[in-house]
């Protein structure tokens, strides 16, 4: 059984860019991290591993962060024969031990309706907020709207029900008239940092949140 999670689904549109966070356990700090794509394990081609030189002009990149137990993979300048499947994996090495490994699909389309999110990256201070506002078509209206802390299913809170994310609390509203799921986080402390999702329908849209001192920055 895999002990990698990631995203089970996303789309982006042509010609944009996605980051997607690949989370492993403590155990695998110091192993290498590698992004694949291939409808099987079996013909999966490696794209781009935590070993290999880095070069500005790679429409893929990949970095880890061991102390958040975290790697992510930012592909670029995507086109609609990128859509496919593909592998969040960590390298175990030794003779008849499979590497570990997690899957996800990939949608590059032109279709303006599909979901995004207008900031990626959010900032705020301890103890202040952010507000992250995910877009979705007409499509998706009635779709279930969640927010997730990203590799972790069970945390996943739904629209129209307040919670907490962390120590941060949580207002989730979907304005459906303007395909708008809004999601505040008030209350901000360092642990709240981190990647977070937001799940319409099939499709989980990434998001990170830094969580700043307000003093330095």
């Amino acid at each position: 059984m895999s002990t990698l999670t990631t995203l089970r689904e996303t789309s982006v549109l042509r010609g944009g860019s996605v980051t997607i966070p690949c989370h492993y356990e403590e155990k695998y700090q110091s192993n290498v991290k590698y992004w694949c794509s291939g409808n099987s394990w079996t013909n999966c081609t490696v794209l781009r591993r935590t070993d290999s030189p880095i070069r500005a002009s790679d429409k893929v990149s990949i970095s880890d962060d061991p102390a958040q137990g975290v790697f992510t993979v930012t592909m670029r300048g995507l086109k609609t024969g990128d859509s496919g499947w593909y592998w969040c994996a960590v390298e175990i090495g030794g003779y008849g031990t499979p590497d570990d490994r997690a899957y996800l699909y990939l949608t590059v389309t032109e279709d303006a309706a599909v979901p995004y999110v207008v900031n990626a990256t959010v900032t705020g201070q301890i103890g202040g907020g952010v507000s992250v506002q995910c877009r979705y078509g007409r499509a998706y209206q009635s779709r279930q709207k969640q927010w997730c802390r990203s590799g972790d299913w069970s945390s996943c809170q739904t629209a129209g029900s307040p919670g907490t994310t962390g120590h941060g609390s949580v207002l989730i509203t979907d304005h459906t008239a303007e395909g708008l799921f809004s999601v505040n986080v008030s209350g901000l402390r360092p642990e709240d940092q981190g990647w977070y999702w937001c799940d319409i329908g099939d499709q989980q849209l990434p998001v990170y949140l830094s969580v700043t001192n307000g003093k330095d920055e």
